[in-house]
């Protein structure tokens, strides 16, 4: 699924055509648009929808695109938001100005519709693997240092009380270093699993889904068993195609949080179904856990901007690689959930591959003698 399907652009121009025009290459190309008249309205808008992206003009009543180049720099809460300048204005001084204020690119009128998405999905793929790079860094840092520390001091504890205690007691910190070792495992795993969906590129193949989900619940086996889980599973699963590889991650994650937020001996139900259209299929996992508010559902599948704020539930970067990699198999992926009511997180996945685009012609060769 393409990049652009999933951002939103505000617009700022006070220029009406110019902005109608630009709001209708964004549209036709499947961008949600927010648009402003001028830099006041702009700021506003900004501060209020958090865009993905921003286009900004320069000359503007009010505030111009380099006033507002700079309170966008002073809010922390908009300082990362590319933003690329569109204007009439093509001296290298301009363009410098606005690039030391923090504009992204820099693209002059009148422009093109080519140029405009180009230059929208270049910025935004940037700032997606900055983010990336971001929800690693706070991992490693966060996520990893808890457990290695747990880890460190079980085994200086028994190291410490080797021959002076109970073996009972010295089962008890080696269970604890065990334990602390498979969380660290399971922190790689993810870094790693997110790591190869950017570098991978898969050809989506029909998927067994039933050979999946057998997979996906024997690795959970004893967290299944632990927590004395029912899971219901349907006696038939609707087509879909994508890399089974990924897809088992998809079922690994969703099955277990809902082993571990599902409430005493948790009962999962499983199922899928084909869309109306028959282009896609979704597939679920429902828990009758205590379920979630409207602000926890917002805290699901968060964006790796927020990985760093928000570990909703626990569920963290598992969640995001989950987006990743259903977002990259050409699908989406959501939660449906109130409170008393469970949780049913889905994601959905193409029943048919995309036909491959036809290679371009190769030029005549002329053989002579």
């Amino acid at each position: 699924m393409s990049i652009l399907q999933h951002a939103t652009v505000l617009v700022i121009e006070d220029d009406e055509a110019v902005r109608r025009t630009l709001v209708d290459i964004l549209e036709l190309n499947g961008i949600r648009t927010v648009a402003a008249a001028n830099g006041i309205e702009g700021f506003a808008a900004a501060r209020q929808n958090h865009p993905s992206l921003i286009i900004t003009d320069l000359a503007m009543p009010g505030m111009t695109g380099y006033e507002l180049l700079a309170e966008f720099r002073r809010d922390e809460a908009l300082r990362s938001i590319p933003v690329i300048v569109i204007s009439a204005a093509v001296e290298r001084a301009a363009t410098r100005r606005g690039m030391n204020l923090g504009a992204a690119d820099f693209i002059t009128k009148p422009f093109t519709e080519e140029e405009v998405i180009q230059s929208i999905t270049t910025r935004l793929e940037k700032k997606d693997l900055i983010d990336e790079l971001d929800a690693f860094s706070h991992t490693v840092a966060h996520d990893l240092r808890n457990p290695l520390a747990t880890l460190c001091g079980r085994i200086e504890l028994a190291e410490m009380m080797l021959g002076r205690c109970d073996e009972a007691t010295m089962r008890q910190h080696l269970a604890e270093a065990a334990k602390s070792a498979h969380r660290l495992s399971r922190i790689i795993d993810e870094l790693l699993l997110l790591a190869g969906a950017r570098r991978q590129t898969v050809v989506p193949e029909p998927l067994d889904m039933a050979a999946i989900v057998v997979e996906a619940t024997d690795r959970l086996e004893s967290i299944l068993k632990e927590k004395s889980t029912m899971v219901r599973q349907p006696a038939g699963w609707p087509a879909a195609v994508g890399y089974a590889p990924w897809v088992v991650e998809i079922w690994v994650n969703f099955i277990s949080n809902a082993a571990k937020y599902g409430g005493a001996n948790p009962q999962i139900t499983l199922g899928g179904e084909t869309s109306a259209d028959g282009r896609s299929s979704r597939f679920w996992v429902q828990d009758a856990g205590p379920g979630l508010d409207e602000a926890g559902r917002q805290k699901m599948f968060v964006p790796f901007t927020r990985i760093s704020t928000v570990r909703a539930m626990g569920h963290g970067l598992g969640l995001s690689i989950v987006r990743r990699i259903v977002e990259k198999l050409g699908g989406q992926v959501g939660v449906e959930s109130s409170p008393g009511a469970g949780a049913r997180f889905w994601f959905e996945l193409p029943t048919t591959a995309p036909a491959p685009k036809p290679a371009a012609a190769l030029p005549p060769v002329l053989f002579t003698p």
